[in-house]
């Protein structure tokens, strides 16, 4: 009898201990949707300089009304360094973040690491995205969007392995507190003598 008490305070006690690790978890992930933003043009504006203060991993996103269809096929965003006039590989994404808000969407496309100095954002003719997401787009019901309500941002982001990481720590803090919760509430059951 002692034993099974021991055993249900163990268990019990995974439930604050997988909140803790909850809390931690969704800020981790939350990171990911919520860097600074260092630019934000509108898309009829096509080119800008930015300025990157400290050498990091930084994202480029889109933003525009929700439930209109993006001009993602009609442009790729090109980063010049300016000091080297080379230009920043980006990083398409497989599953990329998005968020929203009321009535705005915004949708993390690439990813870039960069050192810190000056750089040019450049929106050039061409497509950005694969033919299967192009055929996809063509595919929605909806209007394209207005131009001047739809932005490209340069934001500070995080290491991929940041947000899988969160994703991760957000499973096991469920497994912490759906498991600590049923095992220590049928553990007279589980650990019968």
């Amino acid at each position: 009898m002692k034993k099974q008490k021991q055993m249900k305070i163990l268990f019990f006690s995974l439930i604050p201990v997988g909140i803790v690790l909850l809390i931690f978890s969704i800020k981790l992930v939350s990171k990911t949707f919520s860097g600074n933003i260092i630019l934000e043009i509108p898309f009829s504006r096509k080119t800008e300089q930015f300025s990157l203060t400290r050498q990091g991993t930084y994202s480029i996103w889109h933003k525009g009304k929700i439930f209109t269809k993006a001009p993602l096929d009609e442009f790729r965003p090109v980063i010049i360094d300016n000091s080297t006039s080379e230009e920043v590989r980006l990083t398409h994404l497989l599953f990329r973040p998005n968020i929203n808000i009321r009535k705005t969407s915004r949708m993390e496309i690439f990813r870039f690491k960069a050192p810190a100095g000056d750089y040019l954002l450049t929106l050039a003719e061409g497509s950005g995205i694969s033919g299967v997401e192009n055929a996809l787009i063509n595919k929605l019901p909806f209007g394209m969007t207005d131009q001047d309500s739809y932005f490209i941002q340069v934001r500070e982001s995080q290491p991929f392995i940041v947000g899988l990481a969160g994703i991760v720590l957000i499973v096991i803090s469920g497994f912490c507190i759906i498991g600590g919760l049923v095992i220590g509430i049928l553990a007279d059951q589980i650990f019968v003598k």
